[in-house]
């Protein structure tokens, strides 16, 4: 079987049942959202959508009333109201894979800095167990993946700069090539990082095919499952090195 021994299988799922409906909703209904501004170029619906994606990512600490999540939700709120007054809605829009890439760029070189646990070890040790980094090459390639998704995302911060600051200024609405500029900035900015996950998966099963892999569909599902603890960098780090 094709299934690694040390997963640990006594972990609970992180997030309840509704919990994960009420994502995956908020999460379609912001794709319905976007598609609809991006169709009718509506300012109104496309701050909309910002405001929702906002709000979806907040939700869990606004809930908690957190004085922190809330005062960071009216400054976004009021900065995409600000827009939208102003007709630069769609801004606020475009903006949305920008902040995006940016701050998994953020995340996951954080992760590599100073004491902390590479944010791949996270997952590896959220899906797969804490043993699993004491086998040959695992814990080196965590650091080296969660490096090479920094530069990813980074390599996607400097691009969608450079078409929102001086390519898009330059072209004529409706143009093909101001048409291909947006569709690689709301579609193309995360059909790379999907592209870079599948050939990183095919080299990992290459490069470590001396130990067993979880199959795919058990992989994402563990995931689903226990993604808060890729944030738990202090009691994950902790496991690590004790």
């Amino acid at each position: 079987m094709n299934r690694p021994e040390n997963i640990p299988s006594e972990i609970e799922p992180a997030i309840s049942t509704p919990q994960r409906l009420r994502i995956v909703g908020l999460i379609v209904g912001y794709v319905v959202l976007v598609l609809a501004a991006w169709i009718t170029r509506n300012d109104a619906l496309s701050a909309i959508c910002v405001v929702v994606l906002v709000s979806a990512v907040l939700f869990p600490h606004l809930r908690r009333t957190s004085r922190a999540a809330w005062a960071i939700w009216a400054i976004l709120v009021g900065g995409v109201l600000a827009l939208s007054l102003g007709g630069l809605g769609r801004v606020a829009l475009d903006l949305v894979p920008l902040a995006i890439n940016l701050g998994l760029a953020i995340l996951f070189g954080w992760s590599l800095t100073g004491a902390h646990t590479p944010l791949i070890a996270r997952a590896i040790i959220a899906i797969e167990g804490i043993e699993r980094l004491g086998l040959p090459r695992v814990e080196s390639y965590a650091r080296t993946l969660t490096a090479a998704w920094a530069l990813v995302f980074a390599i996607q911060v400097v691009l969608f700069v450079w078409l929102m600051t001086w390519w898009l200024p330059h072209l004529t609405a409706g143009s093909p090539a101001h048409r291909w500029a947006m569709t690689w900035l709301h579609v193309g900015g995360y059909a790379l990082p999907a592209a870079f996950m599948l050939v990183e998966y095919i080299f990992r099963r290459w490069y470590l095919r001396h130990i067993p892999h979880v199959p795919p569909a058990e992989f994402v599902q563990q995931l689903v499952r226990n993604w808060p603890q890729l944030l738990r960098d202090t009691d994950l780090g902790g496991k690590r090195r004790s």
